[in-house]
């Protein structure tokens, strides 16, 4: 509502400007002829001018509400269109407005109307893309490091809250930052008043929400890769643990580390009402354990809790799948009615416990070729509100 309200304004603004210059000839807001001197004024038509220029701002006016509109119809650049038609609109309202100079500064007014016009296009457009760049996120041993435009360090110690929310949380306005159809960067408001600086660069979930100590303003972050975003979370997840535990340590403190729930062979067992799933390797089926999952099985279905399952800590649970080198893997997931078909992403655990994608063809893995023990972890996602189960297993490669 906040947005629809500036874009109306700005739209207004507009309108009733060139309804001035037009109806009630108020030709001093027009740029160029309100400083040009007294005897150029009395060469140039300042009706015919005021008419032209008049016109060409109420119908460029309507240009935002346009892009507003189009972007709640579902158009991601919905806005940057509406923006982008306003400023064509004045470039060639500028243009054409020379034609109106008496010849002799004519030529002169557009040169100067051009090169301004291009600078300014220029800085602008340069402005743009360097905000919009991916900013560098470097996980350090004490802080992550959030680099570029609108950047920022955050100890560890100030996280107060980290989770992965399936959604993006309703925004209200944007109050320093750039908005670039799914680009979204920079401060923002949420829908209920609380604010937040964010790092998205896509339009759906899911996103990384981070509410620190020390300020009220949250922090999101996500990719245009699902797979990049849960495989930041899982990091970030291992580098507060491990925080909490040192600190944990250095006081002779023993509790429970955040968000790492303990867990047995019986708690990551499969619910019944969950989709069928397997792992074959050749004619051998493998064995596998259920991680996180937010899964409700139903259109729109809305994620509760997050139902723990294995993690990071525990892959000795993890019973080994001895395999050949470079062994074919195939994953089948059941289809649940209602929602869409199975999407499969694959990540692999290093020795450091931290998450790397791995190439996955459609529902089908190639198994590294060098001997070792390899853990992996399977996201599936049934869509239609975050629908989706991780699987992890373990791979003996045995050549």
């Amino acid at each position: 509502m906040a947005e629809l309200i500036i874009i109306l304004i700005v739209c207004a603004l507009i309108f009733f400007t060139g309804v001035l210059i037009k109806y009630f000839k108020a030709y001093n807001l027009i740029a160029g002829y309100n400083t040009a001197p007294r005897e150029v004024k009395e060469q140039i038509d300042a009706k015919a001018l005021g008419d032209f220029t008049g016109r060409q701002l109420m119908i460029a006016a309507f240009t935002p509400l346009m892009g507003y509109v189009l972007k709640r119809a579902g158009l991601v650049w919905g806005t940057e269109v509406g923006f982008g038609l306003l400023i064509l609109i004045i470039i060639y309202t500028v243009i054409k407005a020379q034609k109106f100079n008496p010849p002799a500064v004519k030529n002169k007014t557009v040169t100067i109307s051009l090169l301004f016009t291009l600078i300014v296009v220029i800085g602008v457009g340069a402005g743009i893309a360097w905000t919009a760049m991916p900013p560098a996120i470097n996980l350090e041993s004490e802080q992550f490091t959030i680099s570029g435009a609108y950047g920022v360090s955050i100890n560890y110690d100030d996280i107060e809250e980290l989770n992965l929310a399936a959604e993006i949380p309703p925004l209200s306005m944007r109050t320093n930052g750039l908005g670039l159809g799914p680009i979204l960067k920079g401060h923002f408001q949420l829908e209920n008043r609380s604010k937040a600086l964010l790092f998205l660069r896509s339009a759906n979930g899911p996103v990384i929400i981070i509410k620190r100590q020390t300020k009220p303003e949250l922090i999101m972050i996500n990719y245009k890769d699902t797979g990049e975003t849960r495989a930041l979370y899982h990091n970030l997840n291992m580098k507060l643990n491990n925080d909490e535990l040192s600190r944990e340590e250095g006081t002779g403190i023993n509790q429970p580390t955040r968000d790492v729930p303990h867990i047995s062979i019986a708690d990551a067992d499969y619910p019944p009402d969950y989709p069928k799933f397997e792992i074959r390797c050749d004619y051998q089926q493998l064995s596998w354990l259920k991680g996180d999952s937010n899964f409700t099985g139903k259109p729109g279905g809305i994620i509760g809790n997050t139902m723990f399952g294995m993690n990071e800590e525990h892959t000795n649970l993890l019973e080994p799948n001895i395999i050949k080198p470079e062994s074919e893997l195939i994953f089948t997931a059941g289809t649940v009615p209602g929602l869409d078909n199975p999407e499969y992403e694959l990540q692999m655990l290093d020795k450091d416990n931290l998450f790397s994608l791995y190439p996955l063809n459609n529902n089908t893995m190639v198994a590294p070729k060098e001997d070792g023990e390899y853990v992996f972890i399977l996201s599936v996602d049934w869509g239609n509100g975050d629908n989706s189960i991780s699987y992890w297993f373990k791979l003996k490669v045995n050549s």
